[in-house]
């Protein structure tokens, strides 16, 4: 009863801040007792607390709470496969995965279900498990109870989502499931898992139409319908019905319209979903069900507007073109919306929605150049509209589309022209120029419009001084300098007008005309914007002229400026420009566009970056002044090293260049002795050389634009539009691909366009599910590859005495193999008895006399040595030279790490083995460092070139590397092993190697890094290293099958001695360790002044060899020239070793 519950616990660390720690260990120590209690209350209330503590951040690891996978109760074994789902780690699922799929047999089918389940949980922290547990699992689709049938389909489902190939084998037993079974869910589970499976095995649609069309037709359960119809759409079946591909699409339309019609938010939404698949191919059977898709629009969820309006889009045509816009426009203008919309407009008219609904009706008309217009006055209409009642800033838009009509259609230039005359004369809308969601940019489409059509104008004047009115200083920039534009061309056309019928009463009113409009211009003059002042200024000039040729009332005759004024602005009439226009301005004869037209300036751009460099160093110097005195004492070095008329030369040209250049300030006099200095600083900075062929290239690439095909317009029953013809370059021919491409056009018919948005990111994408995907499940398990046993920990004592009964054996081995290696050594001396021996053992003795006396005179002893090389063609080797090779030879067999790439960013290393004895496969080991500092790289992976030579394979030994096809992610200074396989498909030879490009992401950059390397396959790798052959059986081998050694080649060494003689040996010793480290081959036996060599590669092919050597003691400097003859049954295998050897380059 005086236990703390949770609130006291809260209050208690609250009122403990000091000594936070040590109230919560004196806690921890009430709890451990606390859940040893018998009360249930207690217990229940210690846990709360322990929950408690672990949300604040303190460890709990301590509190493991066991429930046994192995208990008799069910419901015990049921909790514990639930706790076991969410806090399963990788070394926890590793060594649980073993008992769990032996309950995969168990009785209770509550209990097999729940571990199905809990494994797909292991699958994710343990892939390696799936492997091995995929047999079993694939099993239990048969498993006589459905609820483990549908947890195994359930599971599958899931892990097919990322990588379905895996599962394809499981098709016969799902096909048959899926015509027996009744549970809804289960068949929902197993369709959706056809559909992943149905772009890797096309051969799967023709078995499973039969079964999809029947549950199409018969099922009454919508969920499991729309699956169905899902999948039929999505998954190919159309497409492979033929004939009755139309009836089957027909029937999914039929069955959606069903989806619209019912009150179900969720089942609306998920109909216009799939007929928004459906619409790409079949959009006329989408556009019979008009009624319901446009009701739709009206639906209070927005998230149904939207799949909605995409199918209204796509389904668009010249026949309900007008009847969409309009009820589109309904959502965007309130007082029509009133009347016709089913709810009330304001719960619709959002501003983004608005937004999206005009950026659509603009799409429907505007798409493939207008196809689906046959009343081009209706859409200027309905543009004009959308200006005033947009509510959000579409300005920019609709000013592109009304110019773009105007230019093109002939027919509507008129209308047009009326209807900017309205806009320009509208004070009401000049009012709302400082509001947000304003459409004022429009009035500069209807200056221009005006402007350039002005022909069409009914009253001229009016039009002029609606362009003057005070009210347009407040318009934007781009309005004003369209208004001020527009303005001398309506003049300059209605001066044309008054030429034919000029006397003294229209010259004076002209006169009267013409002076306002020279005094209004002065508010445009004093504009902020410089172009709008120029274009103002221009005007004016024009005015004063015309002003200064009219104001004499003598002259009857019209001026000749007034003459001239018109052919300023209309002497040809401007029309749409085509699409491949610019890219067919032939050249003309004899222009070089590569050739410079005037020689070049001379190059300030050094000048410039000789300054900046100058203020960096500055500020560079407070940062970091030891670097900057190693770039100054590199930079003297480098101008030491310059030629001084080279350099008086720069400086000339120089001076000549700031003379020239109108934005350099030149120095006083009294400055000169300054800029003097300044100039040899400048010529102490390295010169760097642009590449300017580089530059234009990358700009020339950010002014591409988009190339856009416009269709004719088709003859339709309202009015025949006219459009203006498109202008193209003189001498312009068009290929006979473009001819066919026109053709082509005229015949097709214009495909549906899909109005589309930029896709998110998958919400379901799960970073766990990543190390699934490197699952291999077609291959059958191999014999190695089973789970892994827990094994209980030896005690300290047991692993002490293991450790030295080991160590024990070792030492027996060894002694028993230094026994042997003497008595055969012993044998083979007392055996031969020819003169050389007896040769050699009187030189090992005049040796051991040397080393003997070797503290005697110097001189004497080099003396001797000489004379008894002189005298001596060879040096003997004794027993000891045998030990010396076996310790080199074991040292070449350890892997030598190569640097392959190394960038700012990551370092790789290689290694290369033979992964066995039998085959020609290659192991290759890879090391990858990530160099930054601070940047962490994200994805980082490997692919290798596909070639005749090398085949990236999948070793079945399971080992703890990482492969090298895998994606790794490295952190700041990380190193990552991995490994790869590749079977070797070509003979042995010269110039093999492996290709392949690192990729790899920086943190915090958008740049993908891809960089290629090669590494060589030495034909040195492909031999056997297995010890050293019986000379006896190597004497035999060449006896019996020499004539089988037909390729021969000769390699010489020079190797340089030292003036000791007594290290001699050694160095031949050590030179000999060098070749078989680089060649692969052993030592078969050594002979005084000779050893013979052997090697056998994987593929069979053998070498044999003999090294001798030949002492010139009396060249400067003293050689020893070793010549290998090798003889092979492989000429590709010869010529691998004979480049290694050549290279051999001996220190």
């Amino acid at each position: 009863m005086f236990e703390k519950s949770l609130t006291d616990l809260i209050r208690g660390i609250r009122a403990n801040k000091k000594n936070e720690q040590k109230y919560i260990t004196a806690c921890l120590q009430e709890i451990r007792n606390e859940v040893k209690s018998n009360d249930l209350d207690i217990k229940s209330t210690a846990i709360a607390k322990l929950a408690y503590l672990q949300m604040l951040g303190y460890d709990m690891s301590w509190a493991s709470f066991h429930i046994d996978l192995a208990s008799q109760t069910v419901v015990d074994i049921g909790i514990a496969l639930n706790g076991l789902s969410h806090i399963v780690t990788p070394d926890l699922a590793r060594d649980l995965s073993p008992d769990l799929v032996s309950m995969l047999n168990h009785s209770r089918p509550y209990i097999r279900k729940k571990v199905i389940l809990v494994l797909y949980k292991i699958f994710l922290k343990y892939p390696e498990a799936l492997r091995l547990s995929f047999p079993r699992l694939k099993e239990k689709l048969e498993d006589p109870d459905p609820s483990v049938v549908s947890a195994v389909v359930s599971v599958v489902c899931e892990l097919a989502r990322k990588n379905p190939k895996n599962y394809l084998s499981l098709a016969p037993q799902l096909f048959k499931i899926l015509t027996t079974s009744s549970n809804n869910w289960m068949l929902i589970k197993i369709i959706k898992l056809f559909a992943s499976l149905t772009p890797l095995e096309p051969r799967l649609i023709k078995k499973l139409l039969p079964p999809l069309t029947s549950l199409i037709q018969t099922t009454p359960a919508m969920s499991l319908l729309y699956e169905c119809i899902y999948t039929v759409i999505t998954g190919g079946f159309l497409e492979a019905a033929g004939e009755s591909g139309n009836a089957l699409a027909a029937t999914c339309t039929n069955k959606l319209r069903k989806f619209l019609e019912d009150p179900d938010q969720n089942l609306k939404y998920v109909g216009l979903l799939a007929m928004g698949r459906l619409l790409a191919t079949h959009p006329r059977l989408i556009a019979e069900h008009k009624d319901l898709i446009l009701e739709c629009i009206d639906d209070e969820d927005i998230s149904i507007r939207i799949r909605a309006l995409d199918l209204v889009v796509g389904m668009v045509n010249r026949k309900n073109i007008v009847d969409i816009v309009k009820k589109l426009i309904t959502h965007i203008m309130p007082k029509k919306a009133e009347s016709i919309s089913l709810h009330d407009p304001s719960t619709i008219f959002d501003p983004v929605y608005r937004m999206d609904i005009i950026n659509r009706i603009i799409f429907m008309c505007s798409q493939n150049h207008y196809h689906y217009l046959n009343d081009f006055e209706w859409y200027i209409t309905v543009l004009v509209d959308i200006t005033y009642s947009a509510g959000v800033n579409v300005g920019e838009l609709l000013t592109n589309q009304l110019m773009d009509v105007s230019v093109r259609v002939k027919s509507v230039r008129e209308f047009s022209v009326k209807q900017m005359y309205n806009l320009l004369q509208d004070k009401h809308f000049l009012e709302t120029a400082k509001r947000r969601d304003s459409n004022i940019n429009v009035l500069s489409a209807a200056a221009w419009i005006c402007g350039e059509y002005c022909n069409y104008l009914d009253d001229i004047p009016l039009t002029l001084e609606c362009l003057l009115l005070p009210q347009v200083t407040n318009l934007p920039v781009k309005v004003q300098t369209a208004y001020v534009h527009s303005v001398i061309k309506i003049y300059a056309y209605w001066t044309t007008e008054l030429t034919s019928q000029w006397d003294a009463d229209i010259q004076r009113e002209f006169v009267k005309v013409t002076q306002v409009m020279y005094e209004k211009m002065d508010m445009f003059t004093h504009n902020a914007d410089l172009e709008v002042q120029e274009r103002a200024h221009d005007v004016k000039s024009l005015f004063k002229i015309i002003l200064d040729a009219t104001s004499d009332p003598t002259i009857d005759d019209v001026p000749l400026v007034l003459r001239g004024l018109p052919d300023l602005f209309f002497i040809y009439e401007l029309n749409p420009v085509a699409p491949k226009a610019q890219s067919k301005v032939p050249v003309p004869e004899g222009l070089d566009l590569d050739a410079w037209i005037n020689d070049p300036l001379p190059d300030l751009v050094q000048d410039f970056e000789s300054d900046a460099s100058l203020d960096d160093s500055s500020k560079y110097e407070k940062v970091n002044k030891i670097s900057k005195k190693k770039k100054k004492s590199k930079a003297k070095d480098d101008y030491s090293s310059e030629d001084e008329a080279e350099k008086e030369r720069r400086r000339i040209a120089r001076r000549e260049a700031r003379k020239n250049d109108p934005y350099y300030i030149m120095a006083d006099n009294k400055k000169g002795s300054r800029s003097v200095d300044f100039d040899k600083e400048l010529d102490s900075i390295p010169v760097v050389e642009l590449n300017i062929e580089e530059i234009n290239a990358r700009a020339s690439n950010l002014k591409k634009t988009k190339k856009s095909k416009r269709s004719k317009g088709q003859k339709a029953p309202p009015k025949i539009p006219v459009y203006a013809e498109e202008e193209m370059p003189e001498d312009a021919a068009q290929s006979e691909e473009e001819k066919e491409e026109t053709e082509g056009r005229k015949r097709q018919t214009p495909k549906t366009v899909l109005y589309t948005k930029k896709s998110a990111r998958d919400i379901f994408e799960n970073g766990e599910e990543a190390g699934l995907n490197s699952v291999d499940l077609s291959t059958p398990l191999g014999e190695n590859e089973k789970f892994q046993q827990v094994k209980a920990y030896l005690s300290p004592e047991e692993l002490r005495i293991q450790e030295e009964a080991k160590y024990r054996n070792e030492r027996r081995e060894l002694r028993a193999l230094q026994k042997k290696n003497k008595e055969a050594s012993g044998s083979k001396k007392l055996g031969k008895t020819t003169k050389k021996d007896v040769e050699t053992e009187e030189v090992t003795d005049k040796k051991k006399k040397k080393k003997s006396t070797r503290k005697s005179k110097a001189k004497t002893q080099e003396e001797l040595d000489t004379q008894n090389l002189a005298k001596e063609e060879f040096i003997p080797i004794d027993d000891g030279v045998r030990e010396a090779l076996v310790d080199g030879q074991e040292e070449a067999k350890r892997l030598k790490e190569v640097e392959v790439l190394k960038t700012d960013h990551v370092r790789l290393t290689s290694a290369l083995r033979m992964e066995s004895d039998n085959s020609p496969i290659i192991a290759i080991q890879f090391k990858i460092q990530n160099l930054n500092e601070e940047k962490m790289l994200p994805k980082l992976h490997m692919e290798f070139a596909q070639s005749f030579d090398l085949k990236l394979i999948e070793n079945d030994v399971p080992t703890n590397i990482a492969y090298a096809t895998e994606t790794f992610e490295l952190q700041v200074n990380e190193r990552v092993e991995c490994i790869a396989h590749f079977e070797v498909l070509c003979d042995i030879r010269q110039g093999l190697c492996l290709r392949g490009d690192l990729f790899y992401d920086i943190e915090e950059s958008s740049a993908l890094n891809q960089y290629p390397f090669e590494i060589p396959i030495p034909a040195s790798l492909f031999l056997n290293n297995k010890g050293p052959m019986d000379p006896a059986d190597f004497a035999t081998l060449l006896a019996e099958h020499g004539d089988k050694f037909e390729y021969h080649e000769n390699v010489s060494i020079d190797v340089t001695l030292p003036s000791d003689t007594s290290s001699i040996e050694e160095v031949l010793i050590k030179s000999l360790n060098k070749i078989t480290a680089i060649s692969g081959l052993t030592v078969v036996e050594v002979v005084p002044g000779a050893a013979s060599l052997y090697g056998k590669s994987v593929q069979g092919n053998q070498v044999a060899g003999l090294l001798k050597y030949t002492l010139q003691v009396e060249a400067e400097p003293k050689l020893a020239i070793l010549s290998i003859d090798l003889k092979s049954t492989d000429e590709g295998l010869l010529g691998g070793l004979v480049h290694e050897l050549t290279d051999i380059r001996m220190d």
